[in-house]
Formats: structure tokens, sequence, C-alpha cells
């Protein structure tokens, strides 16, 4: 019974939506002079008269109507389209950030080609203006959705909930806070060879090609969530990660309780003197942090076999706890992969751009942009020739890989690994 009515609400959804677009593009083949008539008949009605015809009209006045009808009439409709997209992805288990940000891209997309079609048709004429409008009605619609945060159609099993480990996409990553993170960071930094993934949507979309990417996230010590974008999906899905991890935050927080653990670090990456100068920050800000070394290699250092045996001598000569590895991803992630075993360190931590900000080479995104989910826009405005073509046009697939392992993730399948270091304690 309870089958039969979700099926019924997902028909009426979709029902509903192919109305709604039918109404819109109806609407759109005829109103080329409809605002101007109903605007001439309002204005008459307004000024007292009751014939309808529009002659005597002040036509400036007219014309104001004019464009405030249909702005009223665009927005309307693309508000009307939002609900019904939403109601779609509703009915289908997508809540939350996730269902805002597919009503935003379709009602962004119909509006965009829909104008393209009339500007290519001869009796009709595109304008950008009331893409705007549409676009301002599809986001209006989507947030008033937003607002309403429905039950959660799913919860994670009692082994993804016992064990800390959830299925995202194609890899399983550790619901952790920081905190957690942190401690087992500086566990695995006591003994043995260990090092951790940190996950964005990057990674994530390297990783659905990449298999080589994929074995080192496998076999990964510790998966932690490093991108806004991601816990949107986790948590549009009912299976909600606890706290974004990132890299650039553990960098100083590992320095930090290296300092007051004893613990040694060596810093690999950063261009020439950027190491150096994060090495000199992180000693000055935290008393007795032990820098055991630091090295800036070449570009394509990974690709010369006489370049890799001198950074695993230079590393195997100071013997860190810890090596930070900032040289880029997915080098670093492969990197430590492929020569963490002959390396006498204990924990080995890919953070890309982090060695940056600690060095203040660049300047980190404001806080309340962090937490908005805008770091990627602020790193944008930094170096917009170097990013356009990954936030704008790579990163956007992630989107649509959230809908390829919905089901997936909503089953949170679990690792059953007893050995590993990052069980929960």
């Amino acid at each position: 019974m309870q089958k039969q009515g979700r099926k019924f609400i997902k028909t009426f959804a979709i029902l509903l939506l192919m109305v709604v677009v039918a109404f819109i593009l109806y609407f759109a083949a005829h109103q080329r002079h409809f605002a101007y008539e109903r605007g001439g008949r309002i204005l008459e009605f307004i000024s007292g008269a009751v014939h309808g015809e529009t002659r005597g009209l002040d036509p400036e006045k007219t014309d104001v109507l004019d464009v405030g009808l249909r702005v009223c009439m665009h927005m309307g409709e693309y508000m009307l389209l939002g609900i019904a997209v939403g109601l779609v992805f509703s009915a289908f288990g997508i809540r939350r950030q996730l269902r805002f940000i597919y009503g935003v891209m379709i009602g962004g997309g119909f509006a965009v080609v829909d104008e393209v079609i009339q500007a290519l048709s001869p009796s009709r004429d595109g304008d950008i203006k009331d893409i705007m409008c549409d676009v301002a009605g599809t986001v209006i619609a989507a947030a008033f959705i937003f607002m309403f945060r429905s039950r959660k159609f799913y919860e994670p099993s009692e082994k993804v909930k016992s064990s800390g480990r959830r299925s995202f996409m194609r890899v399983m990553l550790d619901d952790v806070s920081f905190a957690q993170a942190l401690d087992r960071i500086m566990k695995m930094a006591a003994e043995g060879r260990h090092y951790i993934v940190t996950a964005n949507v990057d990674h994530m979309i390297k990783l659905e090609k990449d298999d080589e990417f994929k074995e080192v996230y496998d076999h990964a010590d510790l998966a932690v969530c490093d991108g806004t974008p991601l816990r949107w999906i986790g948590a549009s899905f009912g299976c909600p990660i606890k706290e974004r991890v990132t890299g650039a935050d553990l960098f100083p927080a590992v320095c930090e309780r290296a300092a007051k653990e004893g613990r040694s670090v060596f810093l690999l990456g950063g261009r020439e003197g950027v190491a150096v100068k994060a090495a000199a920050k992180m000693q000055e800000k935290y008393k007795g942090l032990k820098v055991v070394g630091t090295y800036s290699p070449p570009f394509h250092f990974e690709k010369d076999p006489k370049e890799m045996k001198k950074v695993i001598k230079t590393v195997n000569s100071v013997k860190p706890d810890i090596m930070m590895v900032c040289v880029g991803s997915p080098k670093s992630e492969k990197l430590i992969y492929k020569y963490l075993n002959k390396m006498d360190v204990h924990i080995a931590l890919p953070f890309g751009a982090a060695i940056d900000f600690a060095a203040e080479e660049v300047k980190r995104a404001p806080e309340w942009m962090r937490k908005t989910g805008l770091e990627w826009f602020f790193r944008f405005l930094q170096e917009p020739g170097r990013l356009f073509k990954r936030y704008f046009i790579e990163d956007m697939k992630i989107f649509f890989l959230a809908l390829k392992y919905k089901q997936d993730m909503i089953r949170g399948y679990a690792y059953e690994d007893s050995d590993r270091l990052n069980e929960p304690e």
C-alpha cells in the first residue's frame, strides 16, 4: 500500500510538471501582445472606463504597465515551474540543498532554451531581461520549497551508524567531526605507516574515471569530507555527514597538536621558498613545533627517478612522524600511495593548497564564505583563468553523479574491517 501511494505521488508530480511546462510554452507562443492588451484594459478599469477600449490612454503609462505585467507573468510562470520541479524531486526522495540546486538548474536552463528558440523564430524575439525574470521566479520557488524541511525518507543503517563509514559515490567516507579526525591523525602519527584522503568535488569527478585514484582511496586509513557540496548531497539523501574537515584547517591544527605532543613534521611541496616560509609561520605560532625538514621539488619531479630518490632520501634522513604533502591533487595522493612504504614516516597528509595558506602566500576565504559553501568562488576570483574550467564546467558533473549513485548512498554500505585505525574509538 505504501509503495502504491509513493507511485501515485510520483506520477502526479510528473503530470503536474508536464502541465506547467505546457502552460509556459503556450503563453510563450501568445504573449507578444498579451501584456500590452491586458495592460490597457487594466489601466482603463482603474481609471473608471468600463468598455475595455484602449483609445485615449497615455502611451507612457501603458508601456510601464506592459513591462510590469510581463515581469509578473514571467516570474509567476517560472515560480510555478520551480514548485512543480521541487515536487518531482521530493517525490523521488531528494531533499534540501540538492533539491534547491536542481530546481534552479532546470528552471534556469528551460528559461534560456525558451528564449533562444524565440530569438531564432522569425515571428518572435528573445530578451535577456525575460531570462532574468524567469530565473528570479525559479529561485524564489526553490527557496520557498527549501524552507519546508520535510522528514527524511531514509535513515542510515545500524551498520553505518556503528562503523562511522558510508558509501559515497565510488568510495567510502568516514562520518567524523573535525575533532575526531584530528584525534585519529595524531593516533596514527605515533606508529606504523598511514595516510588519509580529503574528499572534495574535484576528487569525486576524477574518481569516476581514474581507477588508480580509486585504489588510493580504497586503501586510505581515513577518508574525510572536504567539500560543502558533498555534505549537501549527503543531507539531501537523508544520510548527512557530520562536519566538513578540510586540509586547510587540518594543517595548522596538526601543527598545534604536534607541538604539544612532541611529534616531528616534514613539509613537502609548494613553490620555491614557500615550504620554508610556512614552517617558520607555524613555528612562530606554535611554540615547540619541530619541523625537521622542508623541500619544494621541481615540476614533474614524480616522473624523474633520480628526483624521487632524492625526495625519499631527504625524508628518511630526518624520519618525521608526520609528512604533509602539498604538490596538488591527485598527484599528492598517488605519490603517497606509491612511495609511502619506502619512507620512514608514520602518517602522510595530502593537503594541497594548505601550504600556501599557512605561508600566507594566498589569502583564504572569509569564515562566512567557508560556512556557506562559497569558498570555491573566492578561490575562483583569485585565479579565474586557471579555475574557470574546473569550477564551472568539470565540477558541475557532481550533480549528475549524485543521481547516479543515489541508491548506494541511501543504503550506506559500510566496510567490515576491524583492523583499520579509523574505527570509532
